[in-house]
């Protein structure tokens, strides 16, 4: 379905670049605008349908493609091995490389399905062809690029996990890179960094404005390259371990480790670690940002486009915190969902039944599994509103802290909604584990495009997040803040109720 977010936002391009005078000073504004570059990506040309579709919505299905083709090359070879599958397979009369190749396989052909249903969805709408396979052939070649990222990470570490971490920070990494080349002025001499942000280059190809073909070797190379380099590296590794070997932990754990919650705790500190460190300096570096909305504000119809983002803020920079906390807190929902995930993952590789074969009980467990993945995400949450609003407050406006503080904190019973559900999936209906993926995914293409393209109000209010207030753009209503946190205790309380009575998977 990512590949939907394309036609769908050419479809609705009339309603936000009107063919007149005042659709073109929007085209400009957005165009100048440097938080909406870093944002977006840099735009080339929004006065027609094809260059619109591109800036608007091509950088974030490259970026997912980018996600998917890391994290399924991850679950394809890594996690197999780890769980001992792919021993079973090499048993067999298959090469060494066979897994790894058929991971790359199948990754590449998903991406260029992607790209092929980009391509003839965008020239089914009228747009020019060339345009149209410069704009799938960009997505589909980032996505191969970082499936072989993927790939490398599963040879450097003996754990799953931390594979996906190396894939996930590196997608992060070349976002933020991305977002402050495109961010700073020219004057400022920084917009060369983009070229060292795979991420980027899909724009740089220029989708229909003066195609440029030859940037689509930059990414073909990379994904070259970094498989050439996973292979060479599967080949000097031992089966079952990482290039980077494991250190051998102490003889007698730390007393601070005598527990089931230091174990959650210890296994969580890395995902903790780097949410906070990237996901605050992503917060930091689009507040400094949020100064430059004061001359839009001459323009109405732009002002507008602004409005709608931010739930209908008067004041534009309101408006702008507004919509960055509304896309930050389904990320953080993500990482609240893949925190209950690592329950499951233990419980699949058999280390769950050994915890429960103790004197720990099944509520002790769950519960400290399950507080991590309420902590994190909301206490990472709040703390990058207040991040968001820090620049503001140095530059003369304290208030603004406890404003934007306050706004993110307002979202915090979304989180524990979808946190809740994916408690209830696992302790009810193992087998719906993909639930709370989907109703997360469902909100983040709302939150990220709904507003702006104008979808019908009952699809925008479709979200766990749709009824919660949104300072400092309205006024804080408790009720939806109480009924969804009464909603998630119940979730978490069915979910407590049918894993203290279901069979260990």
């Amino acid at each position: 379905m990512l590949w939907v977010t394309i036609p769908a936002t050419a479809s609705a391009y009339r309603e936000t670049i009107t063919d007149d005078a005042a659709g073109r000073e929007v085209a400009a504004g957005l165009a100048a605008n440097p938080t909406m570059r870093a944002m977006l990506g840099p735009p080339y040309d929004l006065l027609h349908v094809g260059g619109f579709t591109s800036w608007r919505v091509g950088g974030f299905v490259a970026m997912m493609a980018a996600v998917m083709a890391g994290l399924g090359v991850i679950r394809a070879t890594r996690a197999d091995e780890e769980a001992g599958r792919t021993e079973l397979l090499r048993a067999g009369s298959i090469g060494r490389h066979a897994p790894l190749l058929a991971a790359l396989l199948v990754a590449s052909g998903v991406c260029g399905l992607l790209a092929l249903l980009v391509i003839v969805s965008m020239i089914g709408l009228g747009t020019p062809a060339s345009g149209a396979v410069a704009l799938g052939l960009g997505i589909g070649v980032t996505g191969v690029a970082f499936a072989g990222v993927g790939a490398v990470a599963a040879q450097l570490t003996a754990s799953a996990r931390t594979a996906r971490g190396i894939a996930m920070g590196s997608v992060g990494a070349a976002y933020l890179l991305r977002a402050v080349a495109d961010g700073t002025s020219e004057d400022a001499g920084m917009r060369w960094l983009g070229w060292l942000s795979p991420l980027e280059w899909s724009p740089y190809v220029r989708p229909y404005a003066g195609e440029r073909w030859w940037v689509l070797a930059l990414p073909i190379a990379l994904a070259a390259g970094l498989i050439g380099f996973a292979f060479a590296l599967e080949a000097r590794r031992d089966h079952g371990a990482g290039l980077r070997p494991a250190r051998p932990g102490p003889e007698h754990a730390a007393p601070a480790l005598g527990s089931v919650s230091a174990l959650a705790r210890r296994l969580d500190r890395g995902t903790a670690i780097w949410t906070l460190v990237g996901m605050g300096l992503f917060a930091l570096v689009m507040g400094s940002m949020s100064n430059v909305f004061d001359s839009i504000a001459e323009d109405p119809t732009l002002a507008d486009r602004f409005r709608r983002m931010g739930a209908g803020a008067t004041d534009l920079t309101d408006a702008f915190y507004v919509a960055m906390i509304g896309i930050l807190v389904v990320l953080f929902a993500l990482i609240g969902i893949s925190l209950v995930e690592r329950l499951r993952r233990e419980e699949e590789s058999g280390r769950g039944e050994l915890l429960l074969a103790g004197a720990t009980s099944r509520s002790r467990v769950l519960s400290a599994f399950v507080l991590p993945a309420l902590i994190v995400p909301i206490g990472v949450l709040i703390l990058s509103g207040l991040l968001m609003a820090l620049p503001a407050a140095l530059r003369g406006d304290p208030q603004q802290l406890a404003r934007i503080g306050g706004g993110a904190a307002a979202q915090a019973p979304g989180i524990a909604l979808i946190v809740g559900l994916a408690v209830a999936v696992h302790g009810l209906a193992p087998r719906l584990r993909l639930l709370p993926w989907l109703v997360t995914g469902w909100s983040l293409v709302v939150n990220w495009i709904g507003a702006v393209l104008g979808f019908p109000q009952r699809v925008l209010d479709a979200t766990p997040f749709a009824y919660l207030p949104r300072p400092p753009a309205e006024p804080m209503d408790w009720v939806p803040v109480v009924v969804e946190s009464l909603l998630a205790l119940g979730l978490l309380a069915a979910g407590w109720w049918g894993y203290a009575r279901r069979d260990v998977t």
